[in-house]
């Protein structure tokens, strides 16, 4: 059999899902330290935001509020998202929503992924 091995399969992307890019070289820092201590947690968390990023859910995903709650992307204010992948462990990202004119799919933009909670939630301007 030619070719290459042990080359792991892309999963494809179903039309309605969202892109996953890291925005950062720190985001993408936090979102390995993130696979060592909380697997499945955060395959939970990655096919969450492939999905439905945008969802509000009180228990886990939400918009960020005050000085946290928008990220300037390519000239573009995006909403910014938490989503709690442990009880200390959390993602934030934002939400470049599709596009039909020109075709464009959905991207999720990691900005921040830690083990631990951050500290910059905890003031009652940010808090949630």
């Amino acid at each position: 059999m030619a070719g290459k091995r042990d080359i792991p399969v892309p999963r494809p992307l179903k039309g309605t899902e969202y892109e996953i890019f890291f925005g950062s070289a720190s985001a993408e820092r936090g979102w390995g330290d993130l696979k060592a201590v909380a697997k499945n947690a955060l395959a939970d968390a990655h096919d969450y935001l492939r999905v439905h990023p945008a969802l509000f859910d009180s228990s886990r995903c939400y918009r960020l509020k005050g000085d946290l709650a928008v990220v300037i992307v390519d000239g573009v204010e995006l909403p910014q998202w938490q989503y709690k992948v442990t009880d200390g462990a959390r993602i934030w990202y934002v939400v470049d929503e599709p596009t039909a004119k020109p075709k464009k799919p959905g991207r999720v933009i990691i900005t921040r992924a830690a083990t631990g909670h951050p500290n910059e939630t905890d003031s009652a301007k940010n808090f949630r």
